[in-house]
Formats: structure tokens, C-alpha cells, sequence
């Protein structure tokens, strides 16, 4: 009497596709089994890909096979590619199935295994379902790989985007919730002042949780810019697309960020001393010794107070209170009050700046465009040479991968020329505003923010003395805007004079303070 061990497999997409099913497998073999007067020993059923023979239920088969010899001496399946989608695989279960003697057998494709001719039919059987295989894995890759060419991402979408589909019900990635962090933290990196991972650990703590390696991959993808990479492929190198989804930051910036991780651009960052109790460290330099003034915090009467304080001379006692000196500043800057009809000259002076140099970067795009357009034009001419059998493919790739970096890099160029060409009127407009009301700006700006601003307006230090500033040097625009003629005669009188460190008073003593000069 013959005894058989029943094997149903189907995967997930057999049967989504298909139309597969464990049931009716196991219903063509029990009436086989039924038919053939065969007793039925076990079923095993297994829901896995026939790729190879790591499949749960088929090894628990082999196991119970080996430790119980002769329980059955058959091993029957529907077709052989339930068996197995792996001819190398399948000659080498058969085998090991011998030797326990047991005959695998599909009764839809029944095959006399000890005829040799028969096992050339066995090949057909095993290799038709590995081709189909490879012929599927192959249809996906070209298929994704045109869809990434059209500017489609196909995957699951990265980390501040989200899977969604477009008016046509076409897949798409459109920004998400995350989007915000993502473009913070582009625009963070681009200032340069902090590390990559400070600047993660900052995130994860307003909620944006992502890992550092996730977070390294993250600001080098260019996904975020609207681009697709196209990996490469055979003689096709990688390059990259523009993408039909929403970008989360600009070309211009992405690239910034990318010179800075590459180490071809150092930013340098305001100087900053994470201390907003003390916004003048790092500006100011002791009236006695000249050396940089530190700050730091006293505690004292149930309080703590900040003080500005020489540190460089053990013999000197340079010390004031930073509080007092922070805001004798913010009042010195409200006496700066500009000339209203020197502004709207120097206004018209910087508007013809900027218009010219909209129209020198506007001549440049176009440079740069013809460039581009004559390499696409060889690429063009290279692929008709091509078909028309002049030209070998080889070739025809070779030329193609050596002119398709220069237009990428031209590319380039061009987002880097076009970014903030037409916004000067919008800049213009916020920097006078920030000149006629300096000090609001300063008092309601950040930290950083006041650090900006302070050095904008002195290119050197600053020495408090006798409750008011002096410099030695500030922005030179400053007076031709904000200062009558008759004051430079001061300046001179003042340098002239027997200070040992030169001064120039933020606002002199002989201005008459909040007028109009």
C-alpha cells in the first residue's frame, strides 16, 4: 500500500494574482489520493515563495521525513513548480528525497524519473517557472526604473513625505507633516553654526524622531530638492532626474548643504555665546588691557547677575554689569536716526546695483542654457550616428556618460545663478526698515540675531567706557547716512587726540540725540 505526504504551497502574490488557493490544491490531491488508493500520512502547507527550500512547513516535512523512515514513501504536489521555482535547488532535494525513498511526484505533470529521457521534461517543468521568475524581477526593474526616469518615486516615501496619488489616481509623494524639520534642518546646516548631530538631537527633541543614520541619509538625498536619482545600470551611469512631486527646499539650497558635509564650503558662523543675558561677549574689549572681554554670571542675593569681565591679565580688574551695558547699547542705537533723503538715494543707488546684476545673471542663465543645449544636441547627434550605424553603442554610452556629468554640473550653475535673482526689492526693503528702526529690530531679535546686527555696524571692537561705546572703526556707511559733514571734523579731532586707543562714539556728544541730521 502506498502512503503519501501531501505538499501545498502557494505564496501571497500567487494567489492575489492568480487566483491560487490552499483549498483547491488540496482538494485535487485528496481526490487523487482517493482515485489512486493511496492513504493519506500528512499535509503540510506552506504560504512562501518556491525560490528556495527555506520554507517553514517544507522543512518540518524533511525533519519529520528523516526522523520517521517509512512512513510514506510518496510525496505528492499539484505542479512542479509548486515543488519548487529552482532547477539547481530541486535536483538536489530530489536526490536528498531518495535517498529516503521517497518519489516526488506532481500528478498534473506526472514524469517517470527512472527514464532518463524523462528528465528533460523535469528541466522544462523546473527552469519555465525560474525564467518566469526572472522574466517578473526584470519587467519590475525596467518598469520603476522608466516610471523614476518620468520624475516618478516609486518606493515608500522617505521620511517628510508621504505616499498619496495624484488627480489622475497616479502614485505620488507629496509632502507631510514632517516636512517642517526637514526644511529646518536644511536651512540649519547651510548657516554652518552647528554640528550635524547637535542639530538631530535638537530635532528629536521637538518631535521629529529619526536615527543618525537615517538622519545622514536623509540631508544627502536629493529627493527633497525634487530630484529622482537614477542609480546605474549596466553601461548607463547614475544621474539624476527632476521629479514631478512638490520640493521641500530649493536646488540652491540642497547643494549648500551638500558643499558644507563635503567640506568645499565653511560657513562662518555670528559668533554666538548661547548666552542671551550676554549678547555684547565676544565684541567687547577691555578699556585697560585691550584684550577680548568674557562674561559670565555671579550669584548673590537670591539672584544670579551677569557681568562683562576682563579675564586675559590677572592685574586687571576690568568689570561692569551686563544688564546696564546691554541696554546703554539698545539706547545708543535709538539715537541713530538716518537721513531721510540720503536713504531713498542710497535706496535708488543699491535698486540700479541690483537690477544690473539681475541683468548680468539673466545673460549668464542664458550662457549657461546654450551649453546646456549643445551637449544635448551632441547626445542627440551620438544617438542618431547610432542608429544609423555609424556609430557602435559601446561608443555611443561612453560619449553619453562623459557629457551627461558636465550638464548636471551646468545644471547646477544655473539653479545656483537663478536663486534670489528677482527678490532684491524685497531684501532692500526689509534691510532700510531694519536701518530706520535699528534699535526695535535689535531689541525683539535673537541672540543670534543681535550678534548679526552688532557686527554689521562695527567691523571692530567695542570699548565701554564712562557709560557710552567707542570703536575704532564702524561700518562706513553709517556715517554717510546717518551723520552731518560737520561731525567727521570730530572724528579727526578725536583720533588726533591723545587717547591712547582710538575713538569713534556711536553717537558723539555733540549730535543732538534723536534728531534728524
Amino acid at each position: 500500500m502506498r502512503k503519501a505526504i501531501l505538499y501545498i504551497r502557494v505564496s501571497t502574490d500567487e494567489q492575489a494574482e492568480k487566483g491560487y488557493s490552499l483549498k483547491h490544491q488540496e482538494e485535487r490531491l485528496r481526490t487523487y489520493c482517493y482515485q489512486q488508493n493511496i492513504i493519506i500520512a500528512g499535509i503540510y502547507k506552506d504560504d512562501h515563495s518556491a525560490k528556495s527550500f527555506e520554507r517553514p512547513e517544507f522543512q518540518k516535512l524533511l525533519s519529520n521525513l528523516k526522523k520517521n523512515k517509512g512512513v510514506a514513501n510518496l510525496l505528492l504536489f499539484t505542479k512542479w513548480d509548486r515543488f519548487s521555482r529552482n532547477a539547481p535547488d530541486a535536483y538536489a532535494m530530489l536526490n536528498q528525497l531518495n535517498k529516503l525513498s521517497i518519489e516526488a511526484q506532481a500528478i498534473e505533470q506526472p514524469l517517470d524519473l527512472s527514464v532518463p529521457e524523462n528528465k528533460i521534461m523535469l528541466g522544462l517543468y523546473l527552469i519555465a517557472p525560474e525564467v518566469e521568475n526572472d522574466r517578473r524581477a526584470l519587467n519590475t526593474l525596467v518598469g520603476m526604473r522608466r516610471a523614476k526616469k518620468e520624475g516618478r518615486y516609486m518606493a515608500t516615501a522617505p521620511k517628510g513625505y508621504k505616499n498619496t496619488r495624484n488627480e489622475n489616481n497616479k502614485p505620488i509623494i507629496a509632502p507631510s507633516n514632517d516636512a517642517s524639520f526637514i526644511r529646518k534642518a536644511f536651512e540649519e546646516l547651510a548657516k554652518g553654526t552647528t554640528d550635524i548631530e547637535t542639530l538631530r538631537k535638537e530635532l528629536n527633541k521637538e518631535g521629529f524622531n529619526v536615527s543618525r543614520s537615517q538622519f545622514w541619509c536623509l540631508v544627502r538625498n536629493p529627493i527633497y530638492c525634487g530630484k529622482i536619482f537614477i542609480p546605474a545600470y549596466k553601461d548607463e551611469a547614475a544621474y539624476l532626474v527632476k521629479g514631478i512631486h512638490e520640493p521641500i527646499i530649493s536646488e540652491s539650497l540642497f547643494y549648500d548643504v551638500q558643499d558644507i558635509l563635503n567640506g568645499r564650503k565653511r560657513n562662518v558662523p555670528a559668533k554666538n555665546t548661547k548666552r542671551e543675558e550676554l549678547p555684547l561677549r565676544g565684541f567687547l574689549v577691555c578699556k585697560r588691557c585691550g584684550k577680548l572681554l568674557t562674561g559670565s554670571a555671579s550669584h548673590g542675593n537670591g539672584g544670579k547677575y551677569f557681568y562683562y569681565h576682563c579675564q586675559h591679565n590677572s592685574g586687571c580688574k576690568e568689570r561692569f554689569k551686563a544688564k546696564e551695558a546691554n541696554q546703554l547699547f539698545i539706547n545708543q542705537l535709538g539715537q541713530i536716526v538716518v537721513k531721510p533723503k540720503i536713504l531713498d538715494t542710497y535706496y535708488e543707488v543699491m535698486s540700479q546695483l541690483f537690477k544690473k546684476d539681475n541683468s548680468d545673471k539673466a545673460q549668464k542663465l542664458k550662457n549657461i542654457q546654450a551649453d546646456i543645449d549643445k551637449l544635448n544636441q551632441r547626445i542627440k547627434n551620438a544617438q542618431s550616428l547610432m542608429l544609423d550605424g555609424e556609430l557602435e553603442a559601446s561608443e555611443y554610452k561612453e560619449i553619453k556618460a562623459s557629457l551627461q556629468p558636465q550638464i548636471e554640473k551646468l545644471e547646477r550653475q544655473k539653479v545656483q545663478t537663478a536663486d534670489g535673482a528677482d527678490d532684491y526689492e524685497r531684501f532692500l526693503d526689509k534691510g532700510f526698515n531694519i536701518l530706520k528702526n535699528i534699535d526695535k529690530y535689535y531689541e525683539s531679535a535673537d541672540l543670534q540675531g543681535k550678534q548679526q546686527i552688532i557686527g554689521a555696524i562695527f567691523s571692530e571692537k567695542l570699548i565701554y567706557e564712562e557709560n557710552q561705546y567707542r570703536t575704532t572703526e564702524p561700518n562706513p556707511l553709517l556715517p554717510l547716512i546717518s551723520l552731518s559733514g560737520a561731525h567727521f571734523k570730530e572724528i579727526k579731532k578725536e583720533r588726533n587726540g591723545g587717547n591712547s586707543v582710538p575713538s569713534y562714539g556711536v553717537v558723539p556728544p555733540r549730535i543732538e540725540l534723536g534728531s534728524k541730521v
